[in-house]
């Protein structure tokens, strides 16, 4: 019996990046985009950004490249949704525009099509990077609450952010943010560092939550001896310690480089924005089986199982100072913990945990 042909189902994505081109789309969407095609989807992805407007945007300065590369984004999106061809669903990341009114989204919906809004920060609070002071202007909760008081579905990353989504729609998934374990694999054989290594990694923008730690740090080193590494876009430096080393970040060695980490650290400071974080550096260090040191701020309780895959400290500086030491001086119990993170980012924040949630988002 021949079955009839039945045209393929279209996703569009709308969202800030280039493919590839941010940790939030990595790990957020991308790694998903095969499970939908295995839907019978077929996946249109239409950033904002172009990658022209990428080598500057991050960038002091250089207004006339990212004003021109603004402008090119708006066109770009506009042509997406006003062409001929239709849509069954649209994933918006953040924003379908980096700033300004969400027409976009206005017109996806008018359109009639079925539009996902996926947050993973407190977007709404609305701020800006301090090499684009001109864009808080034109950046507004506003656009937030507009797209998720009339999206389909939402989905965001915590708790924080699910109650506060809750308050304007109705659908809203929790879906954290995860690694693909295959990726994200621990070191063949953990070498024997010659001191204690505690290592961050982040970005610029999350460089200010090293303060946190920074007397900790200091005061510890009178009584420990330890090397600090960091990875970032930008050196953070901490001329105030005898050893530390910082490591430019690389997407092509991103994981080897974290592996001489013994100890993770995650300080956050008691702000309303960083309460909106999925805790994605513990997801990282965890799924490496290294132990992590967290702020109890946020979603650090709710990634690291204190006293059981890492420990939760409140922000002080004899807190962490006593947390530091347990780690530095106690080889078995960080190999426990570490064990145990990864064990459980493997059953809730991985890839294959996770597919079966993404994958609902385009069934009902």
């Amino acid at each position: 019996m021949e079955h009839a042909w039945e045209p393929q189902k279209r996703l569009l994505v709308l969202c800030p990046f280039p493919h590839g081109g941010a940790p939030s789309q990595r790990f957020r969407f991308e790694q998903y985009l095969e499970a939908w095609q295995r839907e019978g989807f077929e996946v249109v992805q239409a950033p904002f950004w172009d990658t022209d407007t990428m080598r500057v945007l991050h960038k002091p300065g250089a207004t006339g490249q990212k004003m021109a590369g603004f402008a090119r984004g708006v066109v770009r999106q506009l042509r997406t949704v006003l062409a001929r061809s239709s849509f069954d669903y649209v994933f918006v990341h953040l924003g379908a525009f980096a700033a300004g009114p969400p027409l976009v989204e206005a017109i996806c919906m008018l359109r009639g099509w079925r539009v996902i809004f996926d947050i993973d920060d407190a977007i709404f609070l609305g701020r800006a990077s301090g090499a684009n002071p001109l864009a808080r202007l034109l950046r507004s909760g506003a656009y937030i609450e507009y797209v998720t008081k009339r999206a389909d579905k939402v989905v965001v990353v915590n708790p924080y952010l699910e109650a506060w989504a809750r308050r304007l729609n109705s659908d809203v998934r929790l879906i954290p943010t995860t690694i693909d374990p295959r990726y994200h694999r621990p070191p063949p054989q953990r070498s024997k560092n010659e001191r204690v290594v505690l290592g961050w990694t982040g970005t610029f923008t999350t460089t200010v939550y090293l303060d946190v730690i920074r007397s900790a740090l200091v005061e510890l080193q009178k009584e420990r001896d330890f090397t600090l590494r960091v990875i970032c876009d930008v050196d953070p430096k901490f001329p105030e310690l005898r050893h530390y080393e910082f490591e430019k970040w690389k997407k092509e060695t991103e994981i080897e480089d974290l592996w001489p980490i013994d100890v993770g650290l995650m300080p956050l400071a008691d702000w309303s924005v960083a309460k909106g974080k999925v805790g994605f550096k513990a997801i990282q260090y965890s799924a490496l089986e290294i132990p992590s040191i967290v702020s109890d701020v946020g979603s650090g309780r709710e990634v690291v199982d204190d006293e059981v895959t890492g420990l939760v400290v409140q922000n002080d500086t004899e807190s962490w100072v006593r947390a530091l030491k347990r780690l530095i001086d106690d080889e078995s119990l960080r190999r426990r913990l570490g064990n145990a993170a990864r064990e459980k980012i493997l059953s809730r924040y991985s890839v294959p945990a996770q597919e079966p949630a993404y994958c609902a988002l385009l069934r009902d």
